[in-house]
């Protein structure tokens, strides 16, 4: 009787720990704010995954502003934010 159980519950127990882990571990993420010049309200400030990186593709608003680093905006050399790709 005792090995019928454990043939039973151990894989349902395996099952239920890799489910419970997979949700324990997650990638790294980075919040950075993102400065964008808005026509109407000025500069505005985003909270934002985006990283300030040579390669990638450019990351932008939803209305498509282009986010940088800086309150400086374009007047940096290098300041676009962008999003790594992998």
């Amino acid at each position: 009787m005792k090995t019928n159980i454990l043939k039973t519950v151990l894989p349902f127990f395996a099952l239920l720990l890799a489910v419970g882990l997979s949700f324990a571990f997650e990638a790294k993420r980075v919040n950075q704010i993102g400065y964008f010049e808005d026509p109407v309200f000025g500069l505005q400030s985003i909270e934002t995954d985006c990283e300030k990186q040579e390669n990638g593709d450019l990351c932008k608003t939803a209305e498509g502003y282009q986010l940088y680093a800086t309150e400086e905006l374009d007047q940096v050399e290098n300041n676009e934010l962008r999003r790594d790709q992998q």
